[in-house]
């Protein structure tokens, strides 16, 4: 059971660690202030996608694959829009929403809508399962695994976006990256759905 705990945080470091679009966020809110609402919605929504998908499967449920598809493109949608509207805001303007509760519902949306911890879930996420073991304490392991990981990485995330804000050039970088990151990671999850609901 340890091995697969730890099988379980290896593959959860490298999902939360790389790129993706929550961390786009932390990253833009963090060089100005501290994202504290940014990170609490983030991991939120990762503890929401984690508990969906852990009863799903206690009930033994099967996913239709054209509901998964759409909510990949609904999603990709949303993140697309999202990347576009912070590209074309200002810093002033961004500054101004890390300060407020804002902050929070906008990383749910994302988190939320991010395919990368949907994938996750629905593909891995059954191996660190064992069946002739009780399901309520490995739920419980697993969501706890799982939202030590996540604070931790969002945390020295944000510590190096304020580190790394007092630099002009990489300052103007992380004005943009996030941006394009969103209608990036957006773009592909909306491209990846509507393949498969035309195949």
């Amino acid at each position: 059971m340890i091995a697969a705990y730890l099988s379980f945080a290896a593959a959860v470091a490298v999902l939360i660690a790389s790129p993706g679009p929550v961390i786009a966020l932390v990253l833009a809110e963090g060089r100005r202030a501290w994202p504290a609402w940014t990170i609490a919605g983030g991991v939120l929504s990762a503890q929401l996608l984690l508990v969906a998908a852990l009863i799903a499967i206690y009930l033994a449920l099967d996913f239709s694959p054209s509901v998964l598809n759409w909510g990949q493109v609904l999603g990709g949608f949303y993140l697309t829009l999202l990347g576009l509207k912070t590209l074309g805001s200002d810093s002033e303007r961004r500054e101004v929403r890390t300060r407020n509760a804002h902050s929070f519902w906008k990383a749910m949306g994302v988190g939320l809508s991010n395919p990368k911890d949907i994938l996750f879930f629905l593909a891995f996420l059954p191996g660190f399962i064992q069946p002739s073991a009780p399901f309520a304490p490995q739920a419980l392991a697993l969501l706890l695994i799982w939202a030590a990981i996540d604070i931790t990485i969002l945390i020295a995330y944000s510590l190096i976006a304020r580190r790394i804000a007092g630099s002009l050039g990489l300052s103007r970088l992380l004005d943009l990256l996030p941006g394009f990151v969103l209608v990036g990671i957006g773009m592909v999850s909306l491209t990846m759905g509507m393949a498969r609901l035309v195949n």
